[in-house]
């Protein structure tokens, strides 16, 4: 009889996510508290930790709102915490796994202030831009018919150049 293939480990791997503000605080930061549990959590039959998003941010969304992608929230610890985290769990066998949502960034972001600087900029598709509406006697329109969402922010969007860019969580959380 042959052997099946064995699966890719992300196929049939037990993840455990990980949300790195209220997993294990260790000395006020998350990180080094993360990997002081990586024997428990090997105990668990765990082959995945899934860390959520960690990378530097002002907070406004849950961190959803990036401001530097290559940053670690300090809060949470540093890049060396994370490389020993990663180095720790690989020892163990356990596989690492990192959100990253490039279609998120905070306002404090450097794409998005450069693409909001000058309708000239390098980056400035990397965001929606559109004409603003504005009545006949000035008054900037909202951006459509529809002002709420969950987050309260859709239609206000950010004026810049008489553009607005589309919000649709945070204020401070673009897309």
């Amino acid at each position: 009889m042959a052997t099946p293939p064995q699966l890719p480990w992300w196929r049939d791997g037990v993840v455990y996510q990980i949300y790195p503000a209220s997993y294990k605080d260790s000395n006020g930061d998350d990180i080094p508290g993360i990997n002081s549990k990586l024997e428990y959590i090997k105990d668990l039959g765990i082959d995945i930790i899934w860390i959520c998003l960690m990378n530097d941010s002002p907070q406004h969304d849950m961190g959803y709102d990036i401001s530097n992608y290559e940053v670690v929230y300090p809060p949470y610890g540093t890049v060396e915490d994370m490389q020993t985290l990663i180095e720790a769990s690989h020892s163990r066998g356990l596989q690492v796994i990192l959100d990253l949502v490039i279609n998120h960034t905070s306002d404090e972001h450097q794409w998005f202030k450069g693409s909001r600087s000058s309708k000239d900029n390098p980056n400035r598709n990397w965001y929606m831009w559109r004409p603003a509406d504005y009545a006949k006697d000035g008054t900037r329109m909202p951006s459509n018919n529809d002002d709420h969402t969950s987050a309260g922010v859709l239609g206000n969007g950010i004026n810049t150049h008489k553009n607005i860019t589309f919000i649709s969580f945070q204020y401070n959380s673009l897309i």
